[in-house]
């Protein structure tokens, strides 16, 4: 008579676990869909180099907000550190029976990677094309989802080893800092191609709105990742890049706005962390020690 293998659990025995449930098997497809559009980055920007019929342009002679061409080299980093997270998340040993941080991060990336190719897709009807506003929202939306999720996993993540870790916080940090100022870039390069000045008093003032704009979300951020350094330091090379083209374009009052939005992100991110270490240093209750 043909019978199952058991495994004793101590008070009956039940058939013994053979291969992934579909739970599992979801979970894994989804984490190799986040690796396949993490690749498909570079490939997509490949793809617009060889057949899109406008270039991207850059720096002062372009856009005042647009920071110089070579500030966006970190977008190497971004796609290098994107591929090592996607490789580093899909590895069969992580996926484990009830669903971790890696799990949660994935749906969220997923989108971030693909607005990565759908961006690029507008930016090819032109850079000052609103549909790219969309892109943004849906890239920065995502983000938030990302980065709240991570927060509240952050002990789950303080677990693993330093190199995981440390690619995980780097890429979601540079990523996000990029994406959450090149949104405002673009609504620069929207009102611009719309027809709205850029040099007299009113196109100062519309530019510093933005800025403006574009500071108030970084120090949203800064709450909503606790902190980050590296969406701090990130944020810090777009606005100094920005500062550039617009002292190159001899408007000091936006390099002035721009050096104020740096000073204010870093003021938030250090009262914040020092709000947080006197909250992890202050005793706990009884009660909450149990």
């Amino acid at each position: 008579m043909r019978t199952e293998s058991l495994t004793d659990t101590g008070s009956h025995s039940i058939p013994a676990r053979t291969g992934r449930g579909a739970d599992e098997t979801r979970r894994q497809r989804m984490r190799w869909l986040v690796v396949v559009l993490a690749i498909g980055q570079p490939i997509s920007s490949l793809v617009f180099d060889w057949l899109s019929p406008t270039t991207l342009q850059s720096g002062a002679e372009f856009s005042p907000i647009v920071p110089p061409g070579a500030f966006f080299a970190i977008w190497g980093l971004i796609i290098v550190t994107s591929i090592l997270w996607a490789l580093l998340q899909a590895r069969p040993s992580t996926i484990t029976g009830r669903p971790g941080i890696r799990d949660r991060l994935a749906g969220p990336l997923a989108v971030v990677f693909a607005g990565f190719a759908l961006w690029l897709a507008t930016a090819s009807l032109g850079q000052d094309n609103p549909l790219g506003l969309v892109v943004f929202i849906m890239i920065n939306s995502a983000h938030v989802v990302a980065w709240s999720r991570l927060v509240r996993a952050r002990h789950e993540v303080a677990a693993w080893n330093a190199l995981e870790r440390g690619i995980l916080y780097l890429m979601m940090g540079v990523y996000a800092g990029w994406t959450s100022m090149a949104f405002f870039v673009q609504i620069a390069t929207v009102m611009q191609g719309s027809g709205a000045p850029i040099d007299t008093t009113w196109g100062v003032i519309w530019q510093m709105l933005v800025l403006a704009a574009a500071t108030g979300f970084a120090v949203s951020l800064i709450f909503g990742t606790r902190g980050s350094i590296v969406y701090a330091l990130t944020v810090t090379y777009a606005l100094v890049g920005v500062g550039i083209s617009t002292s190159q374009a001899g408007l000091t009052a936006l390099w002035i706005t721009c050096i104020a939005g740096v000073t204010i992100v870093w003021g938030t991110l250090i009262v914040l962390r020092l709000a947080d270490a006197r909250a992890d240093a202050r005793p706990q209750p009884a009660a909450l020690r149990r």
